[in-house]
């Protein structure tokens, strides 16, 4: 059976991603899916930068609005569900074209890591409660025994993913680390292509992006979060371009400090994007003086055989 072609368009936030995906899918008759953590949230629009339906350009674009902002996404979730898209596309005689920045939702498909297993709320529920009644300090002392190499990269008090952790564990039988072996995914021949732009350029477009946030309602689109009943402690409001309003709505900062939170978490998050891209030896890279050469290479792995 034929490989699927997966065309990925990965960089840090505000490079330009979704106009070059929507150019790419024009240019070889493909479909978009977003790997995007934040526009799968209803309702959570100018935070997340997400792409308008006249940005679409009539090009068909999934994972967007999928999930309600007061329920957790995982990476599992993800990829569970952008692999029925993708099917689905190709079923059609389309060529998926996936974008965003995403680092641990691109790793999902490339490779199909066990470790991203189906959470088990009882057995969750069940390790809570042992946090609830005895700490953290002898369930992290726990995962030291059965995994040492992912408890060195866990903070004593990060409870979350020290829980996540033990969980996998019991789910799987095996440990984190032992599941995240990368083989790449057999069914994909996966073209990766980053837009790598000037880091002076790229702190230029994110101010400018959360300026226009600003101008287009953000505390608007909070507030309204809000009155719906989604609580600062969501999975969803610990994005950047949200959680930064808490102190805000308690009084304590004003909307300039807020502004001024938003683009120097954006800038980090976006140092962050560009070193886990940088992981992918395989990928290919394009300033944004390159991006019609980045087109054609899109086009020409478009068109060869799949290997």
């Amino acid at each position: 059976m034929d490989k699927i072609k997966l065309i990925i368009i990965g960089g840090p936030t505000a490079s330009g991603k979704s106009g070059i995906a929507v150019d790419a899918a024009k240019l070889i008759n493909g479909e978009v899916i977003s790997c995007d953590s934040m526009q799968i949230y209803k309702g959570m629009d100018i935070g997340t930068a997400k792409i308008s339906a006249e940005e679409m350009c009539g090009i068909p674009h999934y994972m967007i609005d999928v999930a309600d902002p007061k329920t957790e996404f995982s990476a599992y979730d993800f990829s569970h569900m952008a692999e029925k898209y993708i099917k689905d596309i190709v079923l059609r005689g389309k060529i998926p074209v996936i974008v965003g920045g995403t680092g641990l939702y691109v790793e999902s498909l490339i490779y199909p890591l066990s470790f991203i297993a189906k959470k088990d709320e009882s057995v969750r529920a069940r390790l809570y409660e042992e946090y609830l009644r005895v700490g953290a300090q002898p369930l992290y002392e726990r995962l030291q025994r059965i995994d040492p190499d992912d408890a060195a990269k866990i903070h004593p008090n990060n409870v979350k993913r020290l829980l996540r952790a033990l969980e996998i564990a019991e789910i799987s039988g095996k440990t984190k680390s032992e599941c995240a072996e990368r083989i790449p995914n057999p069914a994909y021949d996966i073209g990766l292509f980053i837009i790598d732009p000037p880091r002076e350029q790229l702190y230029n477009n994110i101010d400018a992006r959360v300026d226009k946030m600003f101008e287009d309602g953000i505390v608007n689109e909070v507030k309204k979060l809000i009155s719906d009943g989604v609580e600062w402690s969501a999975q969803s409001m610990q994005a950047i371009g949200y959680k930064e309003f808490k102190p805000y709505f308690e009084g304590l900062a004003s909307l300039e400090d807020v502004k001024e939170a938003i683009k120097r978490n954006t800038r980090r998050y976006a140092k962050r994007q560009i070193t886990w891209f940088k992981r992918y030896a395989f990928g290919s890279r394009y300033s944004t003086n390159e991006l019609d050469k980045m087109l054609n290479d899109i086009k020409i792995f478009a068109e060869r055989k799949t290997i």
